[in-house]
């Protein structure tokens, strides 16, 4: 594959590689590469090729395995395909009612088309998402970080046909990217797929969608001020939990919980796109910006509570028998 004759497909995904990486084992990778491939129909070689260069890539932007930036990402990506998830519910759920009462009964001025239209927007910007959950639930998380980065494609263009006219409007978009730029660089033989890491991530999914369509369907006035910016304090709030729970483990792996507080970080992005936009006062944008990230301090202070008492009891002398 390094060879001038090799194709030209495999000499760029070559090229992706380090130098120095390529210089010690370009050979063996081409090798175990056209082994890998050599059969297989042209779909499952380009998804071959694709694993390729994402494995080229994380060594290049130093994301991989071996790297703590790795852990990090890969504490950060099931946490934040599990937000887009819990969003998804939230906005799906109380939408398939009426989708389907105007499918059988469409507006007379507009017609049925419309009506089509509106289902397969409303349908193709949520439920990729929650096939990548499943995907993620069930422990198949290379099915569930390729789905998810479809979806967020598909979301990214769902939105875009909706129409973007103001600069705070793209905001959504950069987060949806974002996510998928997450969950394709995230190491795949990193992420948490044990029984532990899938109940957080279902859990993660629905304490999110679940309280806040409580508070929208009762109108809970003390609780509505939580779900401003689209419930943006609440996904923190949620991820504040997971956190705590990681971190007091009795051997937290501080990379991974880094991951998880990163998690929730795309959907501040809408923020800083409204304070270029100029549509809300900055000063506001940033107290609410840094509210947002009072869950996360207050459970990182209460799993630093709960080691210190555990290591006092652990230095405690045991009672005489």
């Amino acid at each position: 594959m390094t060879t001038p004759d090799a194709p030209r497909a495999g000499r760029l995904l070559m090229n992706l590689y380090p130098v120095h990486y390529r210089a010690a084992h370009g050979e063996d990778i081409a090798a175990v590469f056209a082994e890998t491939t050599e059969g297989l129909p042209g779909r499952a070689v380009l998804r071959e090729r694709f694993d390729l260069a994402a494995h080229a890539l994380r060594l290049r932007l130093r994301i991989g395995p071996t790297d703590p930036a790795g852990r990090v990402l890969a504490g950060a990506a099931p946490v934040a395909l599990a937000i887009v998830a819990g969003r998804c519910l939230f906005f799906l759920l109380p939408q398939l009612h009426p989708m389907v009462h105007r499918l059988r009964y469409p507006y007379p001025n507009l017609g049925l088309g419309y009506a089509v239209q509106g289902a397969i927007l409303l349908l193709a910007g949520n439920l990729p998402w929650l096939l990548a959950l499943a995907f993620a639930v069930t422990g198949r998380w290379k099915a569930a970080r390729i789905t998810g980065a479809l979806a967020a494609l598909v979301g990214v263009g769902v939105l875009w046909s909706l129409g973007v006219f103001m600069l705070w409007e793209v905001g959504p978009m950069v987060s949806l990217a974002a996510v998928g730029a997450l969950l394709l660089l995230a190491p795949s033989g990193l992420v948490d797929v044990t029984a532990r890491g899938r109940w957080e991530a279902a859990g993660l999914a629905l304490g999110i969608a679940v309280p806040m369509l409580a508070v929208a369907h009762y109108q809970i006035p003390l609780l509505e001020s939580l779900f401003l910016w689209d419930g943006t304090f609440w996904l923190y709030t949620a991820t504040a939990v997971v956190l705590l729970l990681r971190l007091s483990g009795r051997r937290p792996d501080v990379l991974r919980a880094a991951g998880v507080a990163l998690g929730p970080l795309p959907w501040l992005l809408p923020l800083a796109f409204a304070a270029l936009d100029g549509s809300e006062p900055l000063f506001l944008l940033a107290q609410y910006g840094g509210a947002c990230l009072v869950p996360l301090g207050a459970a990182a202070a209460g799993a630093g509570v709960v080691q210190l008492v555990r290591r006092a009891r652990a230095g405690r002398p045991s009672p005489s028998a």
